[in-house]
């Protein structure tokens, strides 16, 4: 798919026009399948990830991600999240500040607490 058709595909659910040069920039990283990236931690260099996904689908259609912590594999985690959500953290990350962009906040606060799939706590 050409790139102006997945804009036009994927602006309603990601912010319209207002936001184009974003959702080209997610759209870009989208079809690389991959986000290697760092969070920060106060008092620290932060955690390196990569976040993977396999594919790309339509807005609505759900999409199987891995994020992956090197040298702590305790904390990978696998999730699915509607397209169109993953293009929206990738439009909303700190990918001005190469060469390690970070997720939004709000990423981070979906997959620790609101995630839907994440299994029950004891």
């Amino acid at each position: 798919m050409s790139d102006a058709a997945q804009l036009v595909l994927f602006a309603p659910y990601c912010g319209g026009v207002k936001r184009e040069q974003d959702l080209s920039a997610a759209l870009q990283i989208l079809g690389r399948g991959a986000l290697q990236g760092r969070r920060p931690v106060a008092g620290s260099d932060g955690h390196p990830y990569e976040l993977r996904w396999n594919g790309v689908a339509a807005p609505m259609e759900r999409l199987d991600c891995q994020l992956c912590f090197p040298g702590h594999p305790e904390g990978n985690v696998d999730f699915a999240v509607t397209t169109h959500q993953l293009v929206t953290w990738l439009m909303d990350c700190s990918h001005l500040q190469p060469p390690e962009p970070d997720l939004p906040d709000g990423f981070w606060q979906w997959l620790l607490i609101e995630r839907g799939d994440a299994p029950e706590q004891a």
